[in-house]
């Protein structure tokens, strides 16, 4: 009975031992899934970072062609109150032209 206990005991070592090894390889199996994830996440937030930044430049830029779009129409609503018919069709031939090289262009 003795050699039966002892052999009992030494399976329970043994399995202890394998079910410890086993704790282990999951462990930095987590612990190599966990730095991954972490390191996804940094990157994620230097893109947001990148994009937020690439987005208010190009709010501000939208704002100078706003800006600039309003004082254009500001002058034409200027030139159309001054009541001169050549004018009118200066811009009229003018924006013509502009269109007829765009579509010549475009058509190549």
């Amino acid at each position: 009975m003795h050699d039966g206990g002892q052999s009992n005991t030494h399976s329970r070592r043994s399995n202890y031992s394998y079910i410890e090894e086993q704790n282990e390889a999951r462990t930095e199996l987590l612990n190599s899934k966990v730095n991954q994830l972490k390191h996804l996440a940094v990157q994620i937030s230097e893109e947001t970072q990148f994009q937020n930044k690439y987005l208010k430049e190009l709010n501000s830029h939208m704002d100078h062609t706003d800006s600039l779009i309003g004082q254009a129409r500001r002058r034409v609503i200027l030139l159309a109150r001054s009541g001169s018919w050549k004018i009118y069709l200066y811009l009229i031939l003018f924006a013509l032209f502009i269109f007829l090289v765009i579509y010549f262009l475009i058509k190549r």
